[in-house]
């Protein structure tokens, strides 16, 4: 499954670069006045309005469209001074009243979130320790300058848990996801030799700087996936 992403860029925007890549970061608009069948162009008109106090780089709605309007890889004012610095791009939900359009928005929503920390190389994990993808709940509680807490309460609110949040982040929603369960897909090995032979490969994206340590860190926590090494095979080729 793969989405178009209309690319319209505004004008004006700082250019700041990073200090260092090291998440992806899960919004919604927070809004619940704006949400009909205009909700999306709404924010992103809204946004555009006000760019000098707050932007993202990409929003998702109006029944899985995903636009993006300011750059990734660089600082955009999204989840505070703290987080802001180290977010390769930042997604913004936009609401709906309609719950057979937030389905599709949802499955936009973590495609693109996905794929941005595959892109980032950084791990696809929702609120792990270290690297990876993070509600800006994560950046309230743990790197502070924000307080807000989205986007749980929404996605609760459209029947979605935190487990299953993080769950559909971790596999994706192209597998059937009644029956994967959070320690079915990790790697397993049936001998060291290959074992190694893996952790060397990693490494060595890591010392040649393709990829960031957060990657090596996982694998030696024994957390990666194979769907993480997946992704992390075409981050590599790719660089």
């Amino acid at each position: 499954m793969t989405y178009q992403i209309e690319k319209r860029l505004m004008s004006g925007l700082p250019n700041t670069r990073l200090e260092a890549v090291k998440y992806v970061i899960a919004h919604e608009s927070g809004n619940p006045k704006n949400c009909g069948p205009d909700a999306l162009e709404n924010e992103i008109a809204y946004m555009i309005r006000n760019k000098a106090n707050a932007f993202t780089s990409h929003w998702v709605g109006g029944g899985g469209r995903i636009v993006q309007i300011a750059p990734v890889n660089r600082v955009q004012y999204g989840c505070g001074p703290k987080g802001n610095p180290l977010s390769y791009a930042q997604v913004e939900l936009a609401r709906t009243d309609d719950k057979e359009q937030f389905k599709k928005d949802y499955v936009a929503y973590i495609w693109l979130l996905r794929e941005l920390a595959i892109e980032a190389g950084i791990p696809v994990v929702l609120d792990g320790s270290g690297n990876g993808i993070k509600s800006h709940r994560w950046i309230t509680e743990n790197l502070k300058g924000t307080t807000h807490i989205d986007p749980y309460d929404y996605l609760a609110s459209m029947g979605i848990t935190e487990k299953q949040f993080k769950l559909d982040i971790l596999n994706g929603l192209d597998k059937p996801q009644h029956i994967v369960k959070e320690d079915d897909d990790t790697m397993k090995f049936t001998n060291d030799t290959t074992k190694a032979a893996v952790r060397d490969y990693i490494k060595q994206a890591v010392d040649k700087k393709k990829i960031d340590k957060s990657w090596l860190d996982k694998f030696d926590q024994g957390t990666m996936t194979s769907g993480d090494f997946e992704g992390l095979k075409i981050i590599i080729s790719q660089r």
